[in-house]
């Protein structure tokens, strides 16, 4: 009976202590530590710039013409970015191939020094001003932009030159 007595009390115990309220638990809002941020796509594409690489006078050149490279310097070692014929071809050098480009007789106006060609694949524009003037010949600086029409690439130098015959 001592057994039962004690196991009563061992009951009522766990049923008192069970059932009441603790008073020292506080409650605070869960943060969750994980967060996930969706990287941001940039619209825009890089594109390489245009490489043009400096050559002498294509054997094609003869007489009056134009010649153009990126400072004095190159220009008086012949390493030209630009040579045309003075009416009927320009020549520029892009990925090491020499490109050929038509023009018309008035595509330059030696007054302003501008010139503005193209042709299917590429455009060349060139602008700036007169610097000296000698008998035959007259020397420009300005700034010259290739741009590759297929994929957009742009190539621009100052430019240094001379036309003349």
């Amino acid at each position: 009976m001592k057994l039962f007595k004690t196991l009563g009390f061992v009951i009522v115990f766990f049923a008192i202590t069970g059932c009441t309220k603790k008073e020292n638990v506080t409650e605070t809002d869960f943060t969750d530590s994980l967060s996930i941020e969706n990287p941001v796509v940039e619209d825009s594409i890089i594109v390489p710039e245009l490489s043009l690489q400096t050559f002498g006078f294509p054997q094609e050149v003869e007489g009056c013409s134009c010649y153009f490279a990126e400072n004095k310097t190159d220009f008086e070692k012949e390493n030209f970015l630009y040579v045309d014929d003075y009416g009927n071809s320009a020549y520029i050098k892009v990925d090491g191939k020499l490109i050929k480009i038509p023009m018309e007789e008035g595509d330059f106006d030696p007054s302003n020094f501008n010139k503005n060609i193209e042709n299917e694949d590429y455009s060349i524009s060139m602008s700036g001003r007169k610097t000296d003037e000698g008998d035959e010949t007259m020397q420009f600086e300005g700034v010259m932009t290739v741009k590759e029409k297929k994929t957009g690439r742009e190539f621009t130098s100052s430019v240094f030159g001379e036309c003349g015959c």
